[in-house]
């Protein structure tokens, strides 16, 4: 059996990125040309925003994402993703780029 014509591809590892989730946001802009990103929270609860243009992430709104957990999202081209800790506990969002 083949299945590559209905699986879609994410594409291979590109930069990696260790990105600290503390008590302010920060804001990191992706490479050029990077579409789609791979994520895991390590060390604490983290959330996150991606967006066109330096934002702000918040502590209560922004996108979650728990402690070991792994996203997978398509982005588009000149990305920042902005990172903020969830709870009293700093954590590091460790951040693939798939090109």
């Amino acid at each position: 059996m083949i299945f590559n014509q209905n699986v879609e591809i994410l594409g291979s590892p590109g930069v990696a990125r260790q990105l600290t989730a503390g008590a302010a946001s920060t804001a990191t802009q992706l490479s050029p040309n990077v579409y789609r990103v791979s994520m895991r929270a390590v060390g604490a609860n983290i959330r996150f925003l991606l967006e066109q243009g330096a934002g702000t992430a918040d502590a209560n709104t922004s996108h979650f994402i728990g402690d070991g957990e792994r996203l997978d999202f398509a982005v588009t081209n000149g990305s920042y993703i902005c990172v903020i800790r969830d709870d009293t506990t700093d954590g590091v969002l460790e951040l693939t780029e798939l090109v």
